[in-house]
Order: structure tokens, then C-alpha cells, then sequence
């Protein structure tokens, strides 16, 4: 694919990403997911089903996004989420699907910048995406140290964890079990 129509489409993805209208964006969100998806490798190049490429126009199912894209789409969600309220838990949610090493920071910016005013579902994403990572063992535990270094993200997760919401409680509890057990 030349780099002109790789350029275009990923800009209009990104502006899609970031438009006003919620519908367009949630829309987007979900084709950056399944692009972030096949960036980790879970789908090999040219590899979509039926059911996925049905959302991706053919320009976007030939790319293979670079870390370079990859972080360049976490910083477009994390300007989403900070104008956005509305769209945080896809936002979580698509984060859930870049490389430990980008979105385990992005995640906790996010719940640094958001944490308190972050409805039940986006929290939930939060702690979905946090868990995955620290299970799948994709993070370095110095990194993941380095990152924890300021306690909010932790105070959030304890609160959470206390939350009436079970699927955000039981989250928020594995969460907070596999960080202790990796800073022992």
C-alpha cells in the first residue's frame, strides 16, 4: 500500500476517533481496536474474519500498524477521554488492546487524570485492561513498578475493589492481588 493511502486512512481514522459525533467515534474506536488487535498479533496480516473486516474498509484491513502508529493511536484515545466523558469506556476498552509496554501507562493516566469521575463500565475496562496485562505477563515487573510509583491509580483500585458493581470489584480485586504479587 503506498504511504499516501496508508497516511490518508489513518488520519480519517483518527479524526473519526476524535469527531463529536459519539456514534462516528464509538464506530472508529471499535476498527482502531481491531487494528490494535492485529497489532499484538493476535491476526496475521491479510488474516480478518467475515465478522471483522466487515467493519474495516480495505484500505484499513492491508495495515499493519508500526509501534510508532500504535502510539500515536493511544495518545488520540487519551485525547478523546479527556474531551469525552461519554466515550471512556471504549476508550479503556481500546487501550486494553495495545502492547503492555504502551497501554499499561496510557491506562494509568487515564485513571490518574479520570479515576474519580470514571462511571462503573469504564472503570471495569480499566481494571479488564490491567488485569490482562499483568496475567499475560506482558509487563516487566520493573516497569510495572516504575509506573505504580504514584500511589492514585492504586488508591483507585482499592476503592474499586469495595465497589457494589461485581464485575468492577472482582476486577479491581485481581488487579490489586496480581500487583502484590509481583512487587514481592
Amino acid at each position: 500500500m503506498k504511504r499516501a493511502y496508508r497516511d490518508r486512512a489513518l488520519n480519517q481514522l483518527y479524526a473519526d476517533v476524535e469527531s463529536s459525533d459519539c456514534e462516528s467515534r464509538e464506530f472508529a474506536m471499535l476498527q482502531l481496536a481491531l487494528l490494535l488487535r492485529r497489532r499484538k498479533g493476535e491476526l496475521a496480516a491479510g488474516d480478518w474474519s467475515e465478522r471483522e473486516s466487515q467493519h474495516l474498509s480495505r484500505q484499513l484491513r492491508r495495515i499493519q500498524l508500526s509501534k510508532v502508529e500504535e502510539t500515536q493511536a493511544v495518545a488520540c484515545l487519551t485525547r478523546v477521554a479527556a474531551r469525552h466523558a461519554d466515550s471512556r469506556a471504549t476508550v479503556l476498552w481500546v487501550m486494553g488492546e495495545a502492547s503492555a509496554e504502551i497501554g499499561f501507562p496510557a491506562v494509568l493516566a487515564a485513571i490518574r487524570a479520570h479515576g474519580n469521575q470514571l462511571a462503573d463500565e469504564a472503570a471495569y475496562q480499566a481494571c479488564r485492561a490491567l488485569q490482562a496485562w499483568l496475567e499475560a505477563e506482558d509487563l516487566e515487573n520493573s516497569l510495572a513498578k516504575t509506573w505504580l510509583s504514584d500511589l492514585d491509580p492504586l488508591a483507585m483500585l482499592a476503592r474499586w475493589s469495595a465497589s457494589t458493581d461485581f464485575r468492577l470489584a472482582k476486577s479491581a480485586t485481581a488487579v490489586i492481588g496480581e500487583l502484590r504479587r509481583r512487587m514481592d
